[in-house]
């Protein structure tokens, strides 16, 4: 059991939050939003023997973000996420760090692609004006395949937008 219990000690991300702005029909510099990232450091507890039949250990706490316009006309605002390690090191392949958001059930596996998260569109001080959710992590775990270690990994959440 003790081997288990160092496994996955201290497994953490860190973020790098990129402000991506795209406008489509309108300068930029007349739309302006904003993206919010609190809890961006994610840490897992040390894996249970529960953990590995269920097949996973969750993190402690999610990321939460929040897209607030500071002016300009109604735009669709897109938040993403994406890997920027290639793998989780000692072995361990990206796609076993997985993330939702709150507020649905289903996981997906991390890529170096991003992954839209959610899309909404924002009215200035109006509609969605600030929105914001929060996006969850689990570890994927293998009795036979991840040895004692420490895993880390980058990922970075983008934020978008294009005005009609």
């Amino acid at each position: 059991m003790r081997a288990v219990q160092r496994m996955l000690r201290g497994v953490s991300t860190s973020t790098v939050v990129v402000l991506a702005l795209v406008a489509a029909a309108s300068p930029l510099a007349a739309q302006k939003t904003s993206l919010a990232v609190s809890g961006g450091t994610i840490t897992f507890p040390a894996p249970t023997a529960a953990d590995y039949i269920a097949g996973f250990v969750n993190s402690a706490t999610g990321v939460t973000f929040t897209v607030n316009s500071t002016n300009g006309v109604q735009r669709t605002t897109t938040v993403s996420i994406r890997a920027t390690s290639a793998n989780l090191g000692n072995g361990k392949v990206i796609g076993d760090l997985q993330w939702r958001r709150s507020d649905l059930a289903a996981w997906s596996s991390i890529t170096a692609a991003d992954a839209q998260v959610e899309q909404r569109i924002v009215v200035n001080k109006g509609l969605n004006d600030p929105w914001s959710n929060t996006i969850f992590f689990r570890m994927l775990l293998n009795w036979t395949t991840d040895g004692p270690a420490t895993y880390t990994a980058d990922y970075q959440i983008t934020l978008s937008q294009t005005v009609p």
